[in-house]
């Protein structure tokens, strides 16, 4: 199976939002998570297949029932749709991808600045003589 980040719909991700949060689960299970007015059984069902069509989950049987998991992680799956956002509607340029986020969404600089530690965090290098 693929493991690329396909363009989910509302009702995929939505289904798919139940998966990340429960790490595995039937149909049935899911399908008692979403709120009402709940779709059909069947529906959630074929939601379900064509997830695992399109490389996004996978599934065991487990008795009689078939126990569905993520093979694509919810970060996985946010990064890779942000990055075809920047890269379809900002030209690639992250620059112009942040800018807009932190005009529209009226950032403060102390929330700016925020941002930037955590971003300096991850550029930390890791010590692993650490004991």
């Amino acid at each position: 199976m693929k493991k690329e980040n396909n363009q989910l719909t509302k009702a995929e991700l939505h289904l798919m939002n139940i998966l990340w949060d429960k790490g595995k689960a039937t149909v049935q299970q899911i399908h008692d998570m979403l709120a009402e007015p709940k779709p059909a059984y069947t529906t959630t069902l074929t939601f379900m297949q064509i997830l695992t069509k399109k490389g996004v989950v996978d599934y065991k049987r487990v008795g009689k029932a078939y126990v569905y998991s993520p093979i694509l992680s919810r970060d996985e799956y946010i990064g890779g749709f942000m990055n075809d956002a920047c890269n379809t509607v900002f030209g690639g340029s992250m620059k112009s991808f942040f800018s807009f986020f932190a005009k529209s969404e009226k950032i403060s600089r102390e929330e700016l600045a925020e941002i930037l530690k955590e971003m300096d965090k991850g550029d930390e290098p890791k010590n692993t003589n650490d004991k």
